[in-house]
């Protein structure tokens, strides 16, 4: 529904944006872990045989989030930079990004 209607599309983790990009861009290249892996969960009508990792682990209490990054209990990227710093959005050719990893090029 998303790709129908908007124009630019932000994706959320635990009341933080973690990634704002151009519809296309968004689909086309996820660069957040979170939002590759939502974007895994969505059921694979057409069958293409693309693999896809679900979204693992369990959701932390919003009211009581982890250190640093939000997400950094659920990531596979995550490092102890993640876990202590969390990550400020940075521009990256017209997306915007609150990662670690892609800042630092892990991703």
């Amino acid at each position: 529904m998303v790709r129908h209607v908007a124009d630019a599309v932000g994706v959320m983790y635990l009341g933080r944006l973690v990634e704002v990009a151009p519809k296309a861009e968004l689909f086309a290249r996820p660069r957040h872990p979170y939002t590759r892996m939502l974007l895994d969960a969505i059921p694979d009508i057409r069958m293409s045989g693309r693999s896809r990792t679900p979204v693992q682990g369990e959701v932390p209490n919003p009211l009581n989030p982890p250190s640093g990054c939000s997400f950094h209990p659920r990531c596979p990227h995550a490092n102890e930079r993640c876990r202590s710093e969390r990550p400020q959005q940075l521009s990256l050719h017209g997306v915007r990004i609150a990662c670690h990893a892609v800042e630092e090029g892990r991703i």
